[in-house]
C-alpha cells in the first residue's frame, strides 16, 4: 500500500473525472493550506491582537499560530525525506486548460501540481496544524464548536483538493491530517494552551536542525534558519512587546513591516540564493515579522 497502491484507486477516480472548472476552482480551495497563507493567518493573528472583530486574542497566542507554521515547515521536510515516497504519476504536470489567460497559465501551473515526495501529505498536515491551532486560540472561555467546524471544512476542502488535482494519495492526505491533530494536541499542551510561544519556536528549531541530517538544500536551511530567527527575536523582544495593539494605526503599522518581511522572503524562495545567503536571509524575514507588532509601535511613537 505505501509504495503503489496508496491511493485505493481514490485518487485516480477524482482527478480523471474532475472536469476544467473543478480543477481550477480546487486549485484555488488548496491555497488555504500553502505556507504563504497559513504565514499571512498567523501574522495577521500576531500583529492586530484584539483589532479583529471578536478575535480579541493576546499576541502570544497568535504568535503560537505562526510558530505552528514554522514547525510545520521544518517537520515535514524531515517526514517526506524519510519515508521518500513518489507521488501519483503525472502530480507534476499541470492540467491543459486554454480558457485560462496565458498571463496565468504559469501561476495555475504552480499551484495545480506538486513536486518531490508525497507521503504525507505537507497541505494537509500544514492546514490542520496551522487551522487548528487558529481554531483553539479565537476562543476565549470555551471551545467554540463554529471555529472548529470551519477550521475542519477548511482542511477537509483543501485534502480533498490534493487528490482532485492528482498529486497525493488518500492515504498521504489521512496520515498528513491524523499527524497535524497529535502535534497539534502536543504542541498546545506544552506552550500552556498557546500562551508561551517561545517554546514552539524551540521545537521548530530542534526540528529543523534535524532536518539538516538529510542534507543541506534550500528547503531543510531555510527552515532552520526561519525558526531560529524567530526564537532569538523572541526571546530579545518578548517583554517589551505589548498584548495587544493600542489602536489600529499602530496594527497597520506592524502589517507594513510584516509585509515587507513577507516580500522579502518571497525574493528568496524566488531567486534561491546560495545557502549562507538563504539561512541568513530566512533569519531576518522572519525575524522582521516576530519584530513587527513591537516596530509599528516603536515608529508611530516617532
Amino acid at each position: 500500500m505505501f509504495t503503489r497502491d496508496r491511493g485505493i484507486g481514490v485518487t485516480e477516480a477524482l482527478h480523471g473525472s474532475a472536469q476544467d472548472p473543478v480543477l481550477v476552482l480546487f486549485a484555488l480551495l488548496t491555497q488555504l493550506g500553502d505556507v504563504w497563507f497559513l504565514f499571512l493567518l498567523g501574522g495577521a493573528l500576531y500583529v492586530a491582537g484584539d483589532e479583529f472583530p471578536r478575535w480579541g486574542i493576546d499576541r502570544r497566542r497568535g504568535l503560537f499560530v505562526l510558530g505552528l507554521l514554522l514547525t510545520y515547515v521544518a517537520l515535514i521536510g524531515v517526514l517526506k525525506q524519510f519515508f521518500s515516497l513518489p507521488r501519483p504519476p503525472g502530480a507534476g504536470d499541470p492540467p491543459a486548460i486554454r480558457w485560462v489567460p496565458s498571463v496565468l497559465q504559469a501561476v495555475f501551473a504552480n499551484i495545480a501540481t506538486g513536486d518531490g515526495f508525497g507521503f504525507p501529505s505537507g497541505h494537509a498536515f500544514g492546514s490542520t496544524l496551522v487551522w487548528g491551532g487558529f481554531a483553539l486560540v479565537v476562543v476565549e472561555d470555551e471551545l467554540s464548536r463554529v471555529w472548529l467546524g470551519v477550521a475542519g471544512v477548511v482542511v477537509g476542502l483543501v485534502s480533498l483538493s490534493r487528490l482532485v488535482l492528482g498529486v497525493h494519495y488518500l492515504v498521504d492526505v489521512v496520515a498528513g491530517a491524523g499527524l497535524g491533530l497529535v502535534v497539534l494536541g502536543v504542541l498546545y499542551v506544552i506552550t500552556d494552551r498557546g500562551t508561551a510561544p517561545g517554546r514552539v519556536l524551540l521545537v521548530a528549531v530542534a526540528v529543523g536542525a534535524l532536518g539538516l541530517i538529510h542534507g543541506f538544500t534550500f528547503e531543510s536551511v531555510a527552515a532552520l534558519g526561519s525558526a531560529l530567527g524567530a526564537w532569538l527575536t523572541w526571546h530579545g523582544i518578548a517583554d517589551s512587546t505589548p498584548a495587544h495593539p493600542s489602536n489600529r494605526r499602530e496594527a497597520g503599522t506592524g502589517f507594513a513591516v510584516l509585509g515587507l518581511a513577507g516580500g522579502f522572503f518571497a525574493l528568496l524562495y524566488a531567486f534561491e540564493p546560495p545557502l549562507l545567503v538563504t539561512f541568513c536571509g530566512s533569519a531576518i524575514a522572519v525575524s522582521g515579522a516576530v519584530v513587527a507588532p513591537l516596530a509599528g509601535q516603536k515608529l508611530l511613537d516617532r
